[in-house]
């Protein structure tokens, strides 16, 4: 009886060694994991690099099919016709100069004064995009009005 009980106690502490050995490997796991979040992806705003996996993404954030928030709200269906925003389809731009960077900096700043309408803009429409969905929605955009 005493062998069987020290039998079951060293297995006991073979058992918990290795799960506290899984659990450091797993906190060092999502250490790890973390700072790859924390990275900043690399975006780019030339209009060159803009791919149909981008506008494809980019329509659906901008129509609330991805995400808490939708810019057809306020834009209207397809960038047009917007009651509390400006059209995104034509060439006059109220907040930037139409680039692919400015619209993916006016996504990101918000617009906080607004020029001819009262609405304003959250940062990232106020919902938090990552890089990659805010350059999307930049690129979808941009398409809308240089098709």
């Amino acid at each position: 009886m005493i062998t069987h009980t020290r039998f079951r106690l060293a297995l006991l502490v073979a058992l918990l060694s290795v799960v506290a050995c899984g659990e450091k490997e797993e906190g060092e796991g999502e250490s790890r994991e973390s700072e790859r979040r924390e990275e900043k992806v690399a975006v780019s705003t030339n209009a060159a690099d803009i791919t149909p996996a981008m506008i494809a993404l980019g329509d659906s954030i901008f129509h609330g099919k991805i995400g808490a928030s939708s810019c057809q709200a306020c834009h209207g269906v397809g960038g047009q016709n917007g009651a509390a925003a400006p059209s995104l389809v034509d060439s006059e731009w109220l907040h930037s100069d139409g680039s692919l960077e400015g619209i993916y900096k006016t996504i990101k700043s918000g617009v906080m004064a607004p020029k001819q309408f009262s609405s304003v803009m959250p940062p990232y429409g106020g919902v938090m995009l990552t890089d990659e969905k805010t350059i999307a929605v930049a690129a979808y955009v941009y398409r809308l009005s240089n098709p």
